[in-house]
């Protein structure tokens, strides 16, 4: 209770300008507002990996810090495609990028880039080399503590956190589960829940053409917050499809099942020889 109460008190006085909150439906940016929040983060129809997109006309009319999440990997065709809506962007406060693609296109730009690769951001080196070019970076969300807080010292600018959200394990340009069902001879859903183990291990989702896969508990850095220095944070990321009424319940310190697991647990692979 006492570290809930704690996490609150550190939040209120960051949430003006420090929260960045995914939207799913226009009529919750109302619901944000109302406790404080500025900052807003759309997925783009055609452009972005999610199953709630906006038109850029509807975006426009709103007059709100607007960041656009720009997080499928294109192809040529679609980058081209991309090419076109360039000179519709500049009303965006910033763009989220994880094609490298999207980055030359929009280089020249006046528009703030924000390198938001899920599985690169995770040194200080690499982080330096893109600020030199980009206005900030998104940390993956799968470092312990004691790296966020060595790549928060040792970064040029100010960096994004992600502090609620869902673990992305795989993201695919296939359609994944329409082909385990032909292979299979069933019928599949759009969704699925991945067992490992007799367990539930992740919610599978097939979007368009794509398919993620998602640890199916979220992660919830809030009452971490504490622990990272305001200065070098530009955002506090929720990435999330919950409802905006769980979400403000979280921001107030209501408990949530949840797995924090790489804050403590060092991520290392080995290669074979």
């Amino acid at each position: 209770m006492i570290l809930e109460m704690a996490c609150q008190s550190v939040l209120k006085k960051k949430m003006n300008n420090k929260l960045l909150v995914n939207i799913n439906n226009l009529a919750d940016i109302e619901t944000y507002k109302k406790i404080g929040i500025t900052n807003f983060l759309f997925a783009v129809k055609d452009f972005s990996l999610s199953n709630h997109t906006f038109n850029l006309s509807e975006l426009k009319a709103l007059n709100i810090n607007i960041y656009l999440n720009f997080n499928r990997i294109l192809d040529t065709k679609e980058i081209e495609a991309f090419k076109k809506i360039k000179k519709d962007l500049s009303f965006a406060s910033g763009i989220l990028y994880e094609d490298l693609g999207i980055y030359q296109v929009l280089k020249d730009s006046k528009i703030p880039l924000i390198w938001n690769q899920k599985h690169f951001v995770i040194n200080s080196r690499s982080i330096n080399f893109w600020l030199e070019r980009v206005d900030s970076a998104v940390i993956s969300n799968e470092l312990t503590k004691d790296e966020i807080k060595s790549i928060l010292e040792n970064t040029q600018k100010p960096l994004i956190i992600p502090i609620f959200g869902y673990n992305q394990a795989m993201y695919a340009r296939r359609k994944l589960l329409t082909s385990f069902g032909k292979a299979k001879k069933i019928k599949t859903n759009y969704e699925a829940h991945l067992v490992i183990n007799d367990k539930h291990a992740f919610n599978t989702k097939e979007i368009g053409n794509e398919t993620v896969f998602n640890y199916h508990l979220p992660f919830n850095y809030l009452p971490y917050l504490k622990d990272f220095k305001e200065d070098k944070i530009k955002f506090y990321l929720i990435d999330s499809d919950d409802k905006p009424e769980d979400i403000i319940k979280l921001i107030n310190g209501h408990h949530i099942t949840s797995n924090e697991q790489f804050l403590s647990n060092k991520t290392i692979y080995k290669l074979e020889d």
